[in-house]
């Protein structure tokens, strides 16, 4: 006898499974300023996101008086959440009906997965050359190796980087040529078998190495970049449909990640012309350019 599976619990499957995809595919993102906002926007589009300057004021020499300078007061900024997108889903009532081999949960994670391309994929369009400038370094993924990772610590210690909160965010090939090196895979050299075991690389020469098969190429071979937080500003925030949108919606619900506070929203409505339940689930978020000089790009060539 066939089991039937309430289309509630069907929904809470289908964004449950999306919000994981989404959280796991954006971690690249939390590299930078980021403000996951669960709270929808209401009457504003605009998120505060931490900002914090560069110094750059030159030391004064104290002349009977202090002279101060608002340059790097400012430790917000906000940005404006101006982008949506959504992944599509639609069912004829036959096909909700008749679908012995529908799975809610794969559903939800492919649809979940593709947003989460697409939208890493249009906030890191941002990193090219005319945004941040030469590349640290430029290398193959099969010459690429620990003592590459070294070459990046010395030019951005020469260049005045501070030393916490570096990241490396590096196309899965770069990853997984580090985790090849002898010197990574070896327990007893870096206190720890996470490389071998888990695939998962430790801290090296300073850096959190984040690997991702979703950097765009940006038409300048872009494999990786590394970065402070204060690179680029990235915030995202549910938007709640009007009164009268809403009304001609059959179903509005979003769902919440605890821990960051990532929202994805799910918004249904039916056709009754073509008997199909039309529905989407969809991320609100915005981004924009933080310091030029906190973000060095990896290119193949």
């Amino acid at each position: 006898m066939a089991t039937t599976i309430s289309n509630e619990l069907k929904l809470n499957v289908v964004l449950d499974s999306a919000l994981v995809a989404l959280r796991e595919a954006l971690l690249p993102i939390n590299a930078f300023s980021t403000v996951y906002n669960s709270v929808p926007l209401q009457g504003t589009d605009k998120v505060s996101v931490p900002f914090f300057p560069l110094a750059t004021d030159a030391t004064v020499d104290f002349n009977g008086t202090y002279a101060f300078s608002d340059t790097n007061a400012i430790n917000s900024r906000e940005i404006t959440v101006n982008k949506r997108k959504y992944q599509a889903l639609s069912f004829t009532s036959s096909e909700l009906a008749r679908q012995p081999y529908f799975n809610p949960e794969q559903l939800g994670f492919l649809k979940g997965r593709k947003l989460a391309e697409d939208i890493i994929k249009d906030i890191l369009g941002v990193v090219t050359a005319a945004n941040y400038g030469a590349p640290v370094l430029t290398s193959a993924a099969s010459a690429f190796d620990s003592d590459d990772v070294i070459t990046i610590k010395t030019a951005l210690d020469q260049a005045k980087w501070a030393k916490s909160s570096r990241t490396m965010i590096l196309d899965n090939a770069y990853e997984g040529a580090l985790l090849k090196d002898a010197g990574i895979k070896n327990a007893a050299a870096v206190g720890t078998a996470s490389a071998i075991q888990n695939g998962l690389l430790p801290s090296i020469a300073g850096f959190n190495v984040i690997g991702t098969n979703l950097i765009p190429g940006n038409s300048q071979n872009l494999v990786g970049m590394v970065a402070l937080p204060e690179a680029i500003l990235v915030a995202f925030s549910p938007v709640t449909p009007s009164s009268g949108v809403r009304a001609s919606l059959t179903n509005y619900e979003t769902v919440t990640d605890p821990e960051t506070g990532l929202t994805i929203e799910y918004r249904s409505w039916g056709d009754p012309d073509t008997d199909t339940e039309k529905s989407v689930i969809e991320v609100n978020y915005g981004f924009a350019l933080g310091h030029a000089a906190a973000l060095k790009r990896i290119v193949s060539a």
